[in-house]
């Protein structure tokens, strides 16, 4: 019996069943630094590689807080507002830097609250862990049972290489979209600082020539 294939159609099934909380699954009541770490473990274990892995410690929250990457806790508690924020980071920060999630989140609400852009975010997410369950399923079940345990395990490489490579690229794409809107962004900036200093100067020849007369 080839134990990978069992192990990982086990992990297949829990995965493609797995879902982020929504905004409205997200504690109501404001939590201790202890309750976050408790909640974000036990709702967001499929990010672990092992059960003894810590993907999100103190130190960590502390130092996005720090950097202003998400907002500072009220009394020491945090709300839902900051559960959204750190549910969000760690399903990027394997992607993105924690620059580029800061400057990402932070576009996205110009236009919509942090509710909104939290469920959207899920449900983006969400369809992705099913897409990759359900191709990684198809991949498991074209393993024949012709194949020795040798090569079986040469087919699953070749496809952990292909989802690492597809991963790389489609992170170098999401840094190049979020470079070019952010250069834009910083372009309009610019153009809507010089109106402003023209429309300055234009009131200041008004004043003068009002002044001469």
């Amino acid at each position: 019996m080839f134990s990978i294939k069992n192990e990982l159609s086990n992990w297949v099934t829990e995965f493609e069943n797995y879902r982020i909380p929504d905004w409205d699954d997200l504690p109501d009541i404001d939590l201790y630094m202890d309750q976050v770490i408790t909640y974000l473990e036990k709702q967001l274990a499929v990010f672990s590689k092992s059960e003894d892995e810590k993907f999100i410690t103190p130190a960590m929250i502390n130092n996005y807080v720090k950097n202003q990457i998400i907002p500072r806790p009220l009394n020491k508690k945090y709300t839902r507002e900051h559960m959204a924020h750190l549910v969000s980071v760690l399903n990027l920060k394997n992607i993105l830097s924690l620059m580029d999630i800061t400057r990402l989140i932070s576009h996205e609400k110009i236009d919509k609250p942090i509710s909104t852009l939290f469920d959207q975010l899920n449900s983006i997410q969400n369809e992705a862990f099913k897409a990759t369950a359900l191709r990684v399923r198809d991949s498991l079940e074209k393993l024949d049972c012709n194949y020795n345990d040798k090569a079986k395990e040469e087919r699953l490489s070749l496809l952990a290489l292909k989802f690492s490579l597809e991963a790389n690229a489609n992170r170098i794409a999401a840094k190049r979209i979020l470079d070019e809107i952010m250069a834009h962004k910083a372009k309009l900036q610019v153009e809507e600082q010089k109106e402003n200093v023209k429309d300055k100067v234009k009131e200041k020849n008004k004043d003068k020539d009002k002044s001469k007369t």
